[in-house]
């Protein structure tokens, strides 16, 4: 079976038992049954192990997987860390072909640890199963209903798909990413990936029909030259942004107490990075903002950006951020400044670009949509930046509604003290939504980065 198969199997299982669940008030292990029953996953694939137990949530327990009468294609573990090796050997007898260890005391402990993992993970491998972790907190896929975090996670599938070495990482970004309307195809807690890695997981996205858009977050890479070689060849059909913590010597300190994990230096990492097609990632809000460009955006087709504000200062600070990132001024055409002579008035406004529709654009929605469209006509246009001038939530919906489905990228810029509007606004495809005019731009420059290594224009 290839890498490809093994992970579907761990992603659709046909059973799935949850090892160390128990009735227990603050059972981790029980907690997790319970969430995969609240989300609908089939009681009737779903078995909790524990010696104790005859019972736990209504779900039939058994002394040990290897008792269980049906198909157990899946295990989470949850046992104590002196025993997780004897429970690995059970799962291997019962022909388990995916075990998650979500128990942690291995090699972020230290040399002993190393050593236990390493054994667990040769007597997986001696019976045909991988394993994900130790040192994690799982899987996420909403399609089969393995939904870790009951009440917290979203139901909805996207196309992005994620591999982290922060467990918890792996449950706040989906729920961030959901508020502006973006979805996730599955999501993998690597732990300290005695077995499957990072390495693993990106050839998996690279070849998953339902992840269109890769994201992840590192603390070290155990195969390099694999995974590079494996970067390369996907991002040239999926962009994958990726977030490298451990890049500082303190940094680099935390991550080995964290996952056990090995630091590669900053100026490295951004020359793998530019190398392989790689989206640098220095933050989560680099990587919303990021995410949501890749997700909602048409990709630009060059670096000429119109630039539209309600205040030439705006405009003005935007064009000055073109210049630092790499991103042209857009030269207007006549027949494109003959058409804004007809929809911005002559007082108080500027047809050059950037583009000042004055404060009366903050009542004037069409005036907007109208300047918009026009920009957006201009073959000398690749990308459009334009600030938002009202907090009329209805208005800037209507807007966005009217210009969605353009085939060049537009950021609204909304300031800080409006970004709480977010959580009411309907998403648009070809729109996307930053704080700062700079942010905007530094949005647009990844996201033509990335397209010229794709085409190979770099």
């Amino acid at each position: 079976m290839d890498l490809y198969s093994e992970l579907e199997r761990i992603f659709h299982p046909r059973g799935v038992a949850i090892i160390g669940a128990s009735n227990r008030p603050g059972n981790l292990g029980g907690f997790f049954l319970g969430g995969f029953l609240n989300q609908g996953f089939d009681r009737n694939q779903l078995y909790a192990v524990h010696p104790k137990e005859k019972e736990v949530a209504g779900i039939a327990s058994y002394s040990s997987v290897k008792t269980i009468p049906h198909n157990v294609d899946l295990a989470l573990v949850f046992s104590p860390r002196d025993s997780v090796k004897g429970v690995v050997a059970d799962c291997v007898a019962k022909g388990v072909k995916g075990i998650i260890i979500i128990t942690s005391g291995f090699a972020e402990n230290g040399a002993a640890g190393f050593k236990l993992q390493e054994d667990i993970a040769g007597i997986a491998r001696s019976g045909g199963a991988r394993v994900i972790g130790p040192n994690c907190v799982g899987i996420y896929c909403p399609e089969s209903k393995l939904i870790n975090y009951a009440g917290w996670m979203p139901q909805e599938s996207g196309p992005v798909g994620m591999f982290s070495h922060s467990g918890s990482m792996t449950v706040s970004m989906p729920v961030a990413a959901a508020m502006t309307g973006m979805h996730f195809s599955k999501v993998i807690s690597c732990g300290n990936e005695c077995d499957l890695n990072a390495a693993d997981f990106l050839d998996y996205f690279g070849r998953d029909p339902k992840t269109g858009i890769i994201i992840g977050y590192l603390e070290g890479i155990k195969d390099g030259r694999r995974f590079f070689r494996v970067a390369r060849e996907v991002s040239k059909t999926k962009p994958i942004l990726l977030w490298k913590g451990g890049t500082s010597e303190f940094g680099a300190r935390s991550a080995a107490s964290h996952t056990g994990a090995l630091a590669v230096k900053a100026q490295v990492w951004d020359a793998f990075c530019r190398q392989a097609g790689i989206v640098r990632v220095d933050s989560e809000d680099d990587m919303l903002d990021y995410l949501q460009a890749f997700y909602y955006l048409p990709r630009p087709r060059g670096n000429r950006v119109a630039i539209l504000s309600a205040t030439g200062g705006l405009g003005v600070a935007i064009a000055d951020a073109c210049a630092d990132y790499g991103l042209e001024v857009a030269t207007l055409s006549q027949g494109t400044r003959d058409r804004l002579l007809d929809i911005v008035p002559s007082v108080g406004t500027c047809i050059d670009n950037p583009v000042d529709l004055g404060m009366m654009s903050s009542f004037n929605i069409q005036m907007g949509i109208d300047t918009v469209r026009t920009l957006a006509q201009d073959d000398g246009v690749d990308m459009i930046i334009k600030t938002v001038g009202t907090s009329n939530l209805d208005q800037v919906s209507r807007e966005f509604e009217a210009l969605a489905g353009f085939d060049k990228p537009m950021v609204y810029i909304f300031s800080r003290a409006m970004m709480a509007l977010l959580k009411e606004l309907k998403p648009v495809r070809g729109v996307a939504i930053c704080s700062t005019g700079r942010r905007a731009v530094q949005v647009m420059s990844k996201m033509l980065e990335y397209e010229r290594y794709r085409v190979g224009d770099c």
